[in-house]
């Protein structure tokens, strides 16, 4: 059973945090940037996330505002946003345990993305395959994890891509074929981003309620003092 772990990326984390990150998570792999790339619409993204997006696809445009680029842009690294994400990394750190290679024989290094399609967390070493091979392009990266096999289906040992709505619960694409047959599934990105949206509101209107109540208290304490006045 999923236990919503692409979720829990922004949703189970406390109203501090979610806003302190909010402009250093990557729209694609939904987690800090890793050498984060800006294209010429301005938004920014992950290298390996938006180019293993576009080899996906026979054109080049935004995965966030849908923008089409008649010629694929050359993508550099944006250094100063990577040097903020990195500090934000390093700062979070004690919270989040390193994640190693699995593909390391000797003394394993420090892991840069996971694989679904491969199940294996890859140093950036062994990661390099996956940045010119044809077929190793199509893969599903993420970043790195250790829980790795939490993102994949159990059934048909494929990545959980999908958020069926229905059962409330994250599917990969054949179970859309099978169990999951017309019910209401959406990538779980779009998921994490509504819940995310859904969390943002829910906190806004808590805040207000409390300022609307302390208005309250207020005008009540106001009108108490007015009316001792009255009565002297």
């Amino acid at each position: 059973m999923c236990n919503f772990l692409f979720l829990s990326i922004l949703v189970a984390r406390n109203s501090s945090s979610l806003l302190s990150e909010e402009q250093l998570l990557c729209s694609i792999c939904l987690d800090v940037f890793t050498d984060p790339v800006t294209t010429p619409c301005g938004h920014n993204f992950c290298k390996s996330c938006l180019s293993q997006c576009w080899e996906k696809s026979q054109h080049c445009h935004c995965p966030l505002c849908k923008d089409n680029f008649t010629k694929r842009p050359e993508l550099k690294i944006n250094t100063t946003l990577r040097e903020v994400a990195d500090h934000f990394k390093k700062k979070s750190g004690p919270d989040k345990p390193e994640v190693l290679c699995d593909a390391c024989t000797g003394e394993k290094l420090k892991a840069l993305k996971s694989c679904l399609d491969c199940v294996l967390t890859l140093c950036k070493s062994h990661l390099e395959p996956h940045n010119h091979v044809p077929r190793l392009k199509r893969h599903k990266l993420i970043n790195p994890v250790e829980n790795l096999e939490d993102y994949i289906c159990q059934k048909h040992d494929r990545a959980l891509e999908l958020f069926c709505r229905d059962d409330q619960t994250c599917v990969c694409q054949f179970c859309t074929e099978g169990d999951h047959k017309n019910h209401n599934t959406v990538p779980v990105e779009e998921e994490s981003r509504e819940r995310k949206a859904q969390l943002g509101k829910t906190q806004t209107d808590v805040q207000q309620m409390i300022q609307d109540r302390m208005k309250k208290i207020q005008e009540i304490k106001h009108s108490v003092e007015l009316s001792k006045v009255c009565k002297t």
